[in-house]
Formats: C-alpha cells, structure tokens, sequence
C-alpha cells in the first residue's frame, strides 16, 4: 500500500524532529516566573557568598545555590573578571 522508502523517511524525519525537539526543550531557558538575569563581573576578594549577601538582606544561602545553578558553576572558585548571571528579584 504505502511505499517502504517514503515509510522510512517519514520515520527518519519524525525520529529528527522529536531528537530536535528533545535538545531544544532541554537547554532552553525557564521563562515561567523568571526574571531576566543581571550580569556581574567578579571582582578581587569576591565570592559567592559576598555577591550574594549584596544582593539579598535574608539569607544567603539560598541565592548563592541559586547563582550556581543559573551559571552551572561545579565549584565555587571565582576568578577574576569572570562574569557572573545573577538572578533578578
């Protein structure tokens, strides 16, 4: 009835599409409820805890995980002049 190479393409292209889709989804940012981010540029003696207890007059625990997790840092090391995301409240 149908032809086996159309069948195989239309596969080939639905397979591309949902790989697509798949990767866009996943690096694409959070837009629900989420601020645009500030940039920030390390400077001498900054830390994570530093910038954020600027930011922020609670706790700062929770906007350093956050800063972290916005810059996919694995480590807390800051280097000078590094650029930095930080959430906006």
């Amino acid at each position: 009835m149908f032809d086996t190479r159309i069948l195989r393409s239309v596969g080939l292209l639905l397979a591309v599409l949902a790989l697509v889709l798949a990767f866009g989804l996943r690096t694409a940012p959070s837009s629900a409820g989420s601020a645009p981010a500030e940039v920030y540029a390390v400077q001498a003696g900054d830390t994570l805890w530093s910038i954020a207890s600027a930011q922020t007059d609670a706790d700062p625990r929770e906007l350093v995980a956050q800063i972290r997790q916005l810059n996919e840092l694995s480590s807390t090391v800051l280097q000078l002049g590094q650029t930095l995301l930080l959430p906006t409240r």
